[in-house]
């Protein structure tokens, strides 16, 4: 058997989709014009968006798509991109705080005004997020959602649409770089990863542990690459239940970090307003 393709090969053979080249494109330039209104923004944040939409080209523009339908671990592979990696990085571009501030009085409000919409708070509860995430997980891993969605290209591309906005569901009110009504403290936001962790480690754990194949789709087209299919689905389980997990973990860890440090510079602000009113006191 031969090893799996390499990473000029996963990150060559690019496709041409002129609509979405057009909507990235178009999504970067309308994001770079917001920057620039906006006048200072941190360069930070804007590399974490664009890098959020580099990772959505390569997901679905590069041969990590062409091979996601001869090997079911590139195919994970690609959610894992689609549901994780880029909704992390483009909520961590704060798009909806940079919007504030570039707009005009007249859609700022309308963008509050759409913000403090009750659908729009029941949306970004971690609650809500989680359910949904979990749900869009659990189906199209688990029941004949995959299956179908290999068969029809539509359904294909609606299935890729689920991932990504259920990552941002998930994301988006626990990396809270938006206006986000009640943020979760730390530790709620760490237990929320660590549950949406468990709910990734349960597909994986089927695959790894699998002992015949359970998409076959994959049958003919693997063994055409000299690969085992059952095998490849054993390392498609764990790119899924390991990968995921060190995923959801590191972005745990980053999330609780951050924390620490907004404690910290709170705990030095206070300690500098004490020590000032101490100083008028004493020349008083």
């Amino acid at each position: 058997m031969r090893a799996g393709p390499s990473i000029s090969e996963l990150l060559g053979s690019w496709a041409f989709d002129p609509w979405l080249l057009v909507l990235l494109a178009g999504t970067a330039v309308l994001y770079g014009i917001g920057v620039w209104r906006a006048g200072h923004w941190p360069a930070g944040r804007s590399l974490a968006f664009l890098a959020g939409l580099v990772v959505l080209a390569c997901a679905l523009l590069s041969g990590i798509d062409r091979y996601s339908d001869r090997l079911l671990s590139v195919h994970m592979l690609q959610h894992l991109l689609l549901m994780l990696v880029a909704p992390a990085l483009l909520c961590a571009g704060a798009p909806v705080r940079l919007a504030l501030k570039a707009s005009g009085r007249g859609a700022r409000v309308a963008v509050v005004g759409m913000l403090g919409s009750h659908t729009v708070k029941v949306l970004v509860r971690p609650a809500c997020g989680f359910t949904v995430f979990a749900i869009v997980v659990l189906v199209t891993h688990l029941t004949g959602v995959f299956q179908l969605a290999l068969d029809h290209p539509l359904a294909h591309e609606l299935e890729h649409t689920v991932l990504f906005w259920s990552g941002v569901l998930l994301l988006a009110p626990l990396i809270a770089a938006d206006p986000v009504p009640r943020p979760a403290g730390p530790i709620a936001r760490f237990c929320w990863l660590m549950a949406a962790m468990t709910v990734m480690a349960i597909p994986g754990a089927l695959l790894t542990f699998a002992t015949s194949v359970r998409y076959p789709h994959y049958l003919v087209p693997t063994r055409a690459l000299g690969h085992s299919p059952l095998g490849d689905e054993h390392l498609a389980g764990a790119i899924m239940w390991v990968g995921g997990g060190l995923m959801m973990f590191a972005l745990a860890l980053t999330l609780a970090m951050r924390a620490m440090r907004a404690e910290e510079a709170r705990q030095r602000r206070r300690e500098h307003h004490q020590q000032e009113g101490a100083t008028g006191v004493l020349r008083a």
